[in-house]
């Protein structure tokens, strides 16, 4: 099978993405400290869903058994949370440094690509919904999809939890995400983050811009 050629999106995400894990390489070069490193993973975590994504694009959705569809959705849906996570990492910020505007435009950057590649991912995967079942089922998925996107932000920054938990500590993952129901910050990140995720998901959605 011949490799098809790399889009202008993916171009253009490509080079987004580069430009976000060279603002903290830069900063080691000026401070030489390894503070906000961590976006460098971050970032490489985030691009994934944009990966499933891309790939899920190439298939052949009519003919692309649902079982293997609904698996591929699964997989991505399990690392969707650590696109728009990055945007907590503004914890991070000390407002007191010597390089507090650099951060501040560093963090920003990185927030916003990682939240970009996962609006990006959830558009593609709504999409592909729309063909292989219909309109109302993807309109439905997408607002489930953006609120257990908040909730597993929330179980990321808060409780710790990474992707790799569903299948490596997936009791745990389980007994805490039910105990987090009792707690009001689980129910805040949860809606503020899936609002925001469904705002921005229709902005893009009610343009004409082909993405």
């Amino acid at each position: 099978m011949l490799i098809k050629p790399i889009t202008n999106l993916q171009r253009t995400v490509l080079l987004l993405v580069v430009f976000s894990a060279f603002l903290p390489l830069l900063r080691v070069q000026l401070t030489q400290s390894l503070n906000y490193t961590f976006l460098l993973w971050n970032m490489f975590l985030a691009v994934i869903p944009f990966m499933f994504a891309e790939y899920a694009k190439r298939l052949d959705i009519t003919k692309t058994k649902k079982s293997h569809l609904i698996i591929l959705i699964f997989a991505w849906l399990f690392f969707l949370p650590n696109a728009p996570y990055i945007i907590t990492d503004f914890i991070h910020f000390k407002p007191e440094s010597k390089m507090a505007w650099f951060d501040l435009f560093m963090l920003f950057v990185n927030a916003s690509t990682g939240t970009l590649l996962g609006l990006l991912s959830i558009v593609s995967f709504y999409d592909i919904v729309c063909v292989k079942w219909n309109k109302k089922i993807a309109q439905n998925f997408s607002i489930v999809v953006f609120f257990l996107c908040g909730f597993g932000i929330y179980l990321g920054r808060f409780l710790r939890f990474n992707s790799w938990d569903v299948l490596f500590s997936p009791l745990d993952l389980v007994k805490e995400s039910i105990l987090s129901f009792q707690e009001s910050t689980a129910w805040y990140i949860t809606f503020g983050f899936g609002f925001l995720l469904w705002i921005l998901f229709s902005v893009v959605k009610r343009s004409k811009i082909n993405i």
